[in-house]
């Protein structure tokens, strides 16, 4: 949703101030009048009245400069994060958009499992799947760290910064939910360039009742796809 700004300009005017004019007597008598005994001396003319100082227009303030964006957040530091972002740039984003997958995953370290490609490190694994019938898409399972907080929370910071603050994609998904025996803790991000739509989910899994998939580890899914826009 787009947001215009509407601005509203004051226009102040000012009146010019009245002048009142005195008139003299017409006639003059050939002798001066006498002025009887006891009569009261004649009154003074009123004095004419000072004029109002003219009023001044102000000068409308120029409108304040608008503030700076905030800096974009600092790099990721976990090692799993790092080594993720990294997969999603050099491999999966340019296979799902045409790309070679067996080539980048090979220059990208991985190595072949049959079908998909495999990448352990100390910490975590990564395994990209196949893409079969959907070539447009690179899905990569993820075993990695527990973290106490929230499932995958350094990952999915990694992937929140990179998609909105290096990208400019919108949070589509942030919910949890129970499904049979798994908790499954959801992420998802979208983005429209040009004439194609890109996606990006990570989808954490834990049983139901809050405990890692695995006794030292937890398992996430982390998907990207690319679709045509119908023009």
């Amino acid at each position: 949703m787009r947001l215009a700004l509407v601005s509203l300009i004051a226009i102040a005017s000012a009146a010019a101030p009245a002048f009142a004019q005195m008139e003299s007597p017409s006639g003059s008598p050939s002798q001066p009048m006498p002025m009887p005994m006891g009569s009261p001396p004649a009154a003074a003319p009123p004095a004419a009245p000072t004029p109002a100082a003219p009023t001044t227009t102000a000068t409308p303030s120029a409108p304040a400069a608008p503030e700076a964006p905030p800096p974009p957040p600092p790099p990721p530091t976990d090692p799993t994060a790092i080594a993720l972002l990294n997969t999603l740039q050099t491999v999966c984003v340019p296979a799902a958009n045409g790309g070679d997958l067996a080539k980048l995953a090979k220059a990208a370290g991985f190595r072949t499992n049959n079908d998909n490609f495999v990448m352990k490190r100390p910490g975590y694994q990564f395994t990209i799947l196949a893409p079969g019938s959907n070539p447009n898409q690179c899905h990569i399972d993820v075993v990695h760290p527990i973290d106490p907080e929230s499932p995958g929370k350094p990952i999915v910071e990694a992937l929140h910064n990179w998609a909105v603050f290096g990208n400019g994609w919108s949070l589509y998904r942030n919910d949890k939910n129970v499904s049979g025996n798994q908790e499954l803790t959801t992420r998802s991000w979208e983005h429209d360039a040009g004439t194609k739509h890109e996606a990006l989910v990570i989808i954490t899994f834990r049983h139901a009742d809050g405990a890692p998939s695995q006794r030292l580890a937890d398992t996430s899914a982390v998907i990207y796809s690319v679709t045509p826009i119908a023009g």
